[in-house]
Order: structure tokens, then C-alpha cells, then sequence
């Protein structure tokens, strides 16, 4: 064992616990752990139905936040890919015990500890779900990480039949776990909020029935929590007041370090006014008066926060951060369903997810979206929408005032008169209202720092983000506001248009070293004569170059140009933007400074991101160029495609640890630069995994 390594037995003897099921309420049909041991451990006695229990959907009982569950035992298992990374960050040595305990074919369960399955519900492409829960999910105990001591949760998916699998057979195959693997790694490495992956195991001899018969996998991830909207929107549904408290209380004292993490925010009240209006005024030049003169609700402050207001704010700051950092790296998450909405603003369960290749708003991965709701477009606006639904899950913790919701909590609240509701109305309304503005002040700001150090530019917004003064919130919110219009917006329509790979150019422009224009303005020139050809570049292919250049020489020998299609036109357009943005962009990135625009981007744009094609190509090499083998557990596999792309997806930002010797061809095609085009971009995926 190296030097500073535990193995997992002795990591989970010494430090291991499972907060859920110790803080919250089990499934009757099983209530307690004692209960579930007693069962495993008389498996061959005479109490087979109980033991069906732990398979076997159903409706839990009124109240459960959970019910206990057990790994489906498969014929073979066999350890694909570690990661390494993940791995470090608690410390655990590489041995058997950890194969088989993060594969679920070894189980760990203690007086504290039992795999459990969570009941939630949620909104699934806008339409409610009554029970969902985890239907393939298995949880198995909470680990803190050696890098900031903080608990994990470790959970399998794809380990078969819960109580909540409903119709389904609670089987992830291996395309879709391959990708979930890949890419919650990646997103971590690049500093996109993400759910973890530890193991992905092989399972010889298990398929399911999806398009066609497909080899199945388990996942081995962790978070520190795996609580999502959803689990709040079932206890909405069945109208169990008590069970919200519990859930919320849990969530607040262990997820949320007993509300410490909700500290260091600005007063709420800031957010009567909207700083970023859609139609370029501010909430509280909106206000109403009565006859007498008395400002509306919209004006007076909302009083003290209690923890509950406190809990929902801060959801709504993480999931915000999250969807800049999505919208900034042209990450389309593709089902963003409730059930599917950390309240961590994590990115959690991973279905028909895609990397745009090429900038297209209206893109979504999801081939079932036919409406388009969860584009990438959309995905800030459905975001809003889900924490919406939270609000109303949380209403009866939100609208009380202090006395008010201390009767509730002691269960002294016997009735609620018409004018305690009015009030209680008017007050979740004014938080969310508050919390909307907020949303969108969080979001936008993240967002314009972020695309901000993508193109090499310090807007230096981080201590007005930070600071409790209302007048840093004006100018982080002025700041950014001026750089979208100036600079984010005009380039995001340049690249619509010109459809150049996205995530590629930031990289192209932070590496380029020559000049922007090599003729001045009072020059007779083109405008495509002004610019430097290989700046040009990061922004039209080449046939799209060859037509402008043509087109500058027929103009000025006086020839006739035929434009049926209206293409070149519309290259003129977007080379006449170019011209513009490039102005104003050197303004902030003055060439002059050229090295500290290079040193702030290359922390930004990550050198690889794994696209939908590459991840096709190293699952098609599995599933079908070794499709004998993955049944065979004794068999050769040969997973060098699958390794490389792990090395290049959790090192983004340093080549160097690419591992050159292994496929280096892989490497070379994969982090190609160049335009490419071909029907292998901009691919969809179904939800069926």
C-alpha cells in the first residue's frame, strides 16, 4: 500500500456513515436498519417476500424519504476505468476490496450504514411525475474526502431493481455510462459544478433491451449530496408537511453545514431592483400606491430571513453560478427536468448531454425534445423555472414571519385565517420576486466574468460579487451588462453565423500572437483586405475566406457578384462585425498586452472537451469493434481508446498529461484546432440509457 493510503475497508470502519437514512424516515415496509441486516442476513431462511422487498417497486409509504435496497447481484463483474483523480481526493488505495465494494458486487453495511434507494418526484418536460425516486440507484454510504473533509456520497448506477424502478429494469448500458463517466469527470476538471465518477465496471453477461440488446455497466459516483428538487416536489404532491420539514431541516443542518454556507450574502433587499431588466427598467420604478400614498408590497423590505428563506436563496445562487458556467463552455445538459436539478447546482444525471460544436442557441441534445424546451437557449430560463416550483414546494416555509412559522414548527399553527394567508401569500411572492432578480444578477455576472477571462480580459468583478455594498452591485452589474453588449453578444453572433467550432476559438484567439489589422482605416483596402489572413481565420473556414476574397476582387474590378443564396452577403455582414467587435475588443486586450491576455485565457479554455463524436467513437469501439469480448469476463479488452480519452478530459488545461505514448493518434484527432466540418457535429442522443 503507498505511503498515505487507506484501503476502503479501513476508510469505512474508521469514518464512514450514512446521513440520510439516520436523519430521515425509511419505507415502512422496511423501517428501520436493523431490520434490513436481519433480512440479508437470513437470506436463505424462510422470509423470501421480505427479501423481494428491496427489488420490488412500489408505492413507499406516506412520509419516506427513502427506502432501503440492495445491489442486484450480475453474473460477472469487470473494472473498466478508475479514476485516478477521484480517487486521490480520498486517499484510498487501489486493491480488490475496492473493485468489488464500488462495482456492488461486495456490499458494506454496518449498525449506521445500509444502501438505500431516495423517493422523489418531479417535472418532466414541463408535465408533473408523481413518485419517481431512484430506479436504478443505489446508495451506499457517506465518505469525507481528504482534501477538505468533507462527506460524500458514494451511490451505484445501473445495480438493478429498486422500490422506485417502476416499469423499468434498473440496468444502465454501457454507452450511456461510459458518457456520464467521462463527462462528469470533465466538467469537474474544467470547474463546472458536477457530480463525480469513481469506477465504471463492466458487467459480462447482463444486456438490456434498449434499441437493440446492449451490454450493461455500473457507475460508481459521488456528490455531497444527491438531493434534488424533485425529492422536494414530492412532499408538495402528497400534501406531508412534516416530511418537508424533516427533508428541509436535513438539508439545511448537514448538506449546508447548519446554514453557515448561507452567510456573507448581500441583504435580499438589494434585489428590488432588477438589474438586468428585459426592457430596460428597474422593478422599483414599477411601484404602486394606494389612495393614501403607501408604497405597495413591491416597495417595503421583506423582513428578517428565517433559515427556510435563507436555504431557498441559496439554491437559487448555486444553480445560477451553474448555468453561467454551462452557458460560458457551450455545455447542453439536454433534460433539465426538476428531478434532474441539484440543490447543490450540481450537474447531475446524465442523459443526452452535448458540447456545441458549433454555436447554435436553438441546439438540443435531446432527439425526444422535438419542442426544443430544454435548448441551449433555454436552459437559464427552465432553471428559473424549476427553482420556481421549489418556491412553491417551500411556500408554507417561506410565508410565515418569525412568530408565524415558530407556531408552525411546534405544530401550534392550528388554522390559517384569510388574512395570515393573504399575508403569507404576499410574502413568498415578494421573496421570489427578490430571488428572481437575484437569479439573473448571479447568473449574469458569472457568466460575463467568465466569458470575460475566455477572451483574456480581467473585469476585476470578483470583490464587487463579493462585497456587502449596494453601490459594488451596480457597478459589478454595470460592468457586465456593458461587456455583453459590447463584446459577448456581437461575438456570439458573429459565430452563429460564421458555425466555426465554439470551444476551439477561444483557444485560437488566446494563442494568437500576430497582428489584428495589418492596413490602417485611411487606407484604400477592403475590409477584408484591412485584416491579417491568419486572424481571419479563427473566424471563417476556408472555402467561406475564399468566397469573401473573391468577392473583395470582383467589387473592386468592378465586376457583378451573383448571390442567389444571399450567402456572401451575409459573410460581408458578419466581416463588417468583425471589423467592429475587434475594435472594441482591443480596447480591453490592447495587442500591446498580449502575454497577459494569453495568461488569463489558458486558465479558462480548457484544450479538449469531450464532444458527442468522441465519445461515439470510443463507446463504437467497445460495443461493437470488441462486442464478442464484452461478454466474455476472461477475455483481452482493449480500453487504451477509453483510458486516452479519460487522461485528455481530466487534464483540459495541461497537455502534458495527455500521456503522449498512449494513442497518440487518438490525440492528434480528438484536439485538432482546425475547422472541421462533417454530419459528426452538433449529434443528438435519446434519454434512453
Amino acid at each position: 500500500m503507498m505511503k498515505g493510503k487507506v484501503t476502503i475497508i479501513n476508510a469505512l470502519k474508521k469514518s464512514a456513515t450514512s446521513r440520510f437514512i439516520k436523519k430521515l424516515t425509511p419505507d415502512t415496509s422496511l423501517s428501520s436498519i436493523a431490520e434490513a441486516m436481519d433480512v440479508v442476513q437470513q437470506r436463505s431462511a424462510t422470509d423470501p417476500v421480505r427479501l423481494k422487498l428491496f427489488h420490488t417497486p412500489r408505492m413507499v409509504s406516506q412520509g419516506a424519504h427513502f427506502a432501503f435496497c440492495l445491489p442486484t447481484k450480475k453474473p460477472h463483474y469487470r473494472p473498466l476505468l478508475l479514476s485516478q483523480k477521484a480517487l486521490d481526493e480520498f486517499s484510498l488505495a487501489q486493491d480488490r476490496d475496492l473493485e468489488r465494494i464500488l462495482a456492488g458486487e461486495e456490499i458494506y453495511y454496518s449498525d449506521d450504514i445500509f444502501p438505500y434507494s431516495t423517493a422523489y418526484s418531479g417535472f418532466q418536460f414541463g408535465s408533473f411525475a408523481a413518485q419517481l425516486g431512484d430506479g436504478r440507484v443505489v446508495n451506499l454510504f457517506d465518505l469525507k474526502d481528504s482534501r477538505d473533509g468533507q462527506l460524500q456520497t458514494f451511490q451505484l448506477k445501473g445495480a438493478g431493481m429498486t422500490p422506485f424502478s417502476r416499469f423499468a429494469d434498473g440496468k444502465a448500458v454501457l454507452r450511456s455510462s461510459i458518457r456520464e463517466f467521462i463527462m462528469s469527470e470533465a466538467l469537474h476538471s474544467i470547474g463546472i459544478p458536477s457530480t463525480r465518477a469513481m469506477q465504471l465496471t463492466l458487467l459480462p453477461g447482463t444486456k438490456a433491451q434498449r434499441r437493440t440488446q446492449e451490454p450493461c455497466a455500473v457507475v460508481c459516483r459521488f456528490a455531497p449530496s444527491w438531493i434534488r428538487l424533485g425529492n422536494f416536489n414530492l412532499f408538495r404532491w402528497r400534501h406531508d408537511l412534516e416530511g418537508l420539514i424533516q427533508l428541509s431541516d436535513y438539508c439545511i443542518d448537514e448538506v449546508f453545514d447548519g446554514g453557515g454556507k448561507f452567510e456573507g450574502k448581500f441583504d435580499v433587499n438589494v434585489f428590488k431592483s432588477d438589474y438586468f431588466p428585459d426592457n430596460e427598467r428597474k422593478i422599483d420604478e414599477q411601484v404602486e400606491r394606494d389612495e393614501n400614498g403607501r408604497a405597495s408590497l413591491d416597495e417595503r423590505d421583506i423582513s428578517a430571513l428565517s433559515k427556510y428563506d435563507k436555504f431557498f436563496r441559496h439554491v437559487v445562487c448555486l444553480n445560477a453560478n451553474t448555468v453561467a458556467h454551462w452557458q460560458a463552455y457551450g455545455f447542453a445538459n439536454g433534460v433539465l427536468n426538476t428531478d434532474n436539478t441539484s440543490i447543490m447546482g450540481l450537474t447531475i444525471d446524465y442523459g443526452p448531454f452535448a458540447f456545441l460544436d458549433k454555436f447554435d442557441p436553438s441546439f438540443t441534445p435531446n432527439h425526444d425534445d422535438t419542442a426544443k424546451r430544454y435548448s441551449f437557449a433555454n436552459q437559464p430560463s427552465i432553471i428559473w423555472w424549476n427553482l420556481q416550483q421549489f418556491a412553491k414546494d417551500l411556500a408554507c416555509l417561506l410565508g410565515p414571519g418569525s412568530r408565524d412559522l415558530e407556531k408552525l414548527l411546534k405544530g401550534e399553527l392550528d388554522s390559517v385565517g384569510d388574512a395570515l394567508e393573504k399575508t403569507m401569500i404576499e410574502r413568498v411572492q415578494r421573496l421570489v420576486q427578490l430571488s428572481a432578480n437575484e437569479y439573473k444578477y448571479v447568473f449574469t455576472t458569472r457568466y460575463a466574468q467568465l466569458m470575460a477571462q475566455r477572451l483574456g480580459v480581467d473585469l476585476d468583478l470578483e470583490p464587487c460579487m463579493s462585497s456587502a455594498s449596494g453601490k459594488d452591485i451596480e457597478r459589478a452589474a454595470k460592468k457586465s451588462r456593458e461587456f455583453c453588449t459590447a463584446i459577448v453578444e456581437p461575438l456570439l453572433d458573429i459565430l452563429k453565423a460564421t458555425k466555426v467550432d465554439y470551444n476551439n476559438f477561444f483557444v485560437h484567439l488566446q494563442d494568437y500572437t500576430g497582428p489584428f489589422f495589418i492596413k490602417a482605416e485611411d487606407e484604400p483596402a477592403t475590409v477584408f483586405e484591412a485584416f491579417d489572413p491568419e486572424y481571419l481565420k479563427m473566424f471563417f473556414n476556408a472555402e467561406q475566406l475564399q468566397q469573401l476574397a473573391e468577392h473583395g476582387k470582383a467589387i473592386a474590378a468592378g465586376k457583378k457578384v451573383f448571390d442567389t443564396d444571399g450567402q456572401i452577403r451575409l459573410l460581408d455582414e458578419k466581416l463588417e462585425k468583425i471589423h467592429d467587435w475587434t475594435k472594441e475588443y482591443l480596447l480591453l486586450a490592447p495587442p500591446a498586452e498580449a502575454a497577459a491576455r494569453a495568461s488569463i485565457a489558458k486558465k479558462a479554455n480548457p484544450l479538449f472537451v469531450p464532444r458527442s463524436w468522441v465519445l461515439e467513437e470510443v463507446v463504437d469501439d467497445l460495443m461493437y469493434g470488441q462486442r464478442d469480448s464484452l461478454q466474455d469476463p476472461d477475455s483481452e479488452l482493449d480500453t487504451t481508446a477509453l483510458r486516452k480519452l479519460y487522461l485528455m478530459s481530466v487534464n483540459p488545461y495541461d497537455r502534458a498529461e495527455w500521456d503522449a505514448t498512449l494513442r497518440p493518434e487518438l490525440e492528434r484527432k480528438w484536439a485538432d484546432l482546425s475547422h472541421q466540418e462533417g454530419t459528426k457535429f452538433m449529434k443528438q442522443a435519446s434519454c434512453s440509457s
